[in-house]
């Protein structure tokens, strides 16, 4: 596993309710549920395929419920911003997909990184933007 990537994986001891964080030299004490579906061959299934998954990377939902509240009014500025900017077809190339990826960081599925928060801040929404700086990062 010392070459494996930094992420999160399906619990060594063999729990398959819940993933081990791999920090890239060694596992750490943080644990996540496990979303996943098992597989019998070890691992989990990708629930877009049904293929196998040695290693999925998850990002975690927030851990404090401040953050969830954040994240989900950073998401609502977002489509908010859109919206009211729609009539300018060319913003929406960019803010719906960000908007969308926006969900995806609420919903714990896609990493809040700082780039995404200062791009958010930028080209969508100040309010939103800031609310996810403001937020816990995953890497």
């Amino acid at each position: 596993m010392g070459t494996q990537q930094a992420g999160w994986y399906p619990d060594p001891s063999g729990n398959a309710t819940r993933l081990s964080y791999w920090d890239g030299m060694q596992w750490t004490n943080d644990f996540a549920d496990a979303q996943p579906t098992a597989c019998p061959e070890g691992g989990y299934r990708d629930p877009a395929y049904g293929q196998p998954v040695v290693a999925p990377v998850y990002y975690p939902s927030a851990t404090t419920e401040s953050d969830r509240t954040l994240r989900l009014i950073a998401f609502i500025f977002c489509l908010i911003s859109t919206i009211s900017v729609g009539w300018a077809i060319i913003p929406l190339a960019w803010m719906i997909p960000m908007s969308v990826h926006c969900w995806g960081v609420y919903q714990g599925t896609k990493p809040n990184t700082v780039a995404f928060g200062v791009c958010t801040l930028i080209f969508v929404t100040v309010v939103g933007g800031i609310l996810l700086l403001v937020s816990k990062k995953e890497r």
